[in-house]
């Protein structure tokens, strides 16, 4: 075991003054300016209409965008069960034995959520190893490794209901020749990260080693947190999860398709919602600009009419990108945990 870095259980070096110069700076208005100049392309490119998209909204059924939020916060409390369970397995190789609460750690995962949402680049994500060091004392790079580690689930997940669906897609009138883009880019992508992950476990530790000692141990912690997150006993629980976790989105987007008034098969609706769920990668604050235009030229590729798909955009994202904000800036004013 790689002895612990003294710095890395000192107090966080981030707290909400940095945060703060963080969201104002002009890297973070530069990005909220290119989801802007997304937008308007894609308003442009679908041909997108004020008046029409006003018109499905004033007659989108509100219980079914209700019932689409409620199974959209479902998802976070497995999000949060799934990564203690990563933490968990991680923390074996810790010098001391931390003890996760579920609550701690879903008020951590939602306040990252919310800082992922008004900063780019996923910075979120380094806050959320940052508030679990400050809060449990554990390494902030074997940490961030168990994150690197859901992402991976999440990303495996995603591309696997992707190609699933695909088989029913491909069979519906009016779809576009550019599905098979998608698809073609969806296996690409996930030869491309099982390419990376295997690399990554037979190759870089002794690649590392050429390194200083600081490096190299900052890296053999992250290596933990990403290998040793994983067991053989515990994979299923997690792939279990992942699963919960994306059908809870995928069922999220179903009830808002059916909110606005469309009778989406089950299977173009998981392709969409699929494909553009891994443009939050696109690293604008949320995917801001990237998953809104995604969803709508996919929905277009699939037959739907703009003014539809523009309205399903809308309401999808309210749920899954402004309530979280929102309601994420308060559990991050309120929270009692040290930030």
């Amino acid at each position: 075991m790689v002895k612990e870095n003294a710095a890395e259980t000192s107090t966080p070096v981030v707290n909400e003054s940095a945060l703060r110069r963080r969201f104002l700076s002009f890297r973070t208005l530069v990005s909220f300016g290119i989801a802007a100049a997304l937008l308007g392309l894609v308003w442009v490119l679908a041909d997108l209409s004020f008046e029409v998209i006003l018109d499905h909204l004033s007659r989108a059924n509100p219980w079914l965008i209700v019932a689409a939020y409620g199974v959209y916060a479902a998802s976070f409390p497995l999000r949060t069960m799934r990564w203690r369970i990563l933490l968990d397995n991680a923390a074996h190789h810790e010098e001391t034995q931390p003890r996760y609460s579920l609550w701690s750690l879903f008020q951590i995962l939602y306040i990252s959520w919310f800082v992922n949402g008004i900063i780019p680049f996923k910075i979120g994500d380094l806050y959320r190893a940052y508030m679990v060091r400050a809060n449990f004392s554990s390494s902030l790079t074997r940490t961030l490794g168990t994150i690197f580690t859901e992402r991976v689930f999440d990303v495996v997940t995603l591309i696997g209901i992707l190609l699933g669906s695909s088989v029913f897609v491909l069979k519906l009138a009016g779809v576009g020749e550019d599905v098979g883009v998608v698809i073609l880019v969806a296996a690409v992508a996930l030869a491309v990260l099982t390419v990376a992950v295997i690399a990554m476990l037979l190759f870089a530790k002794p690649i590392i080693r050429l390194f200083p000692d600081r490096i190299e141990g900052m890296y053999f912690r992250f290596h933990s947190g990403i290998f040793d997150s994983v067991t053989l006993r515990t994979t299923p629980v997690l792939v279990m999860l992942s699963l919960g976790v994306w059908l809870a989105e995928m069922g999220r987007l179903t009830l808002v398709t059916r909110s606005v008034g469309l009778e989406l098969e089950l299977g173009a609706v998981l392709f969409g919602g699929a494909a553009a769920s891994l443009l939050l990668a696109v690293p604008t604050p949320g995917g801001l600009g990237a998953v809104e235009g995604g969803l709508i030229g996919l929905f277009r590729l699939l037959g739907i009419g703009a003014g539809p798909a523009g309205a399903v955009a809308v309401v999808d994202r309210l749920i899954s990108y402004w309530s979280v904000t929102v309601t994420g800036g308060l559990v991050f004013v309120v929270t009692r945990l040290r930030k």
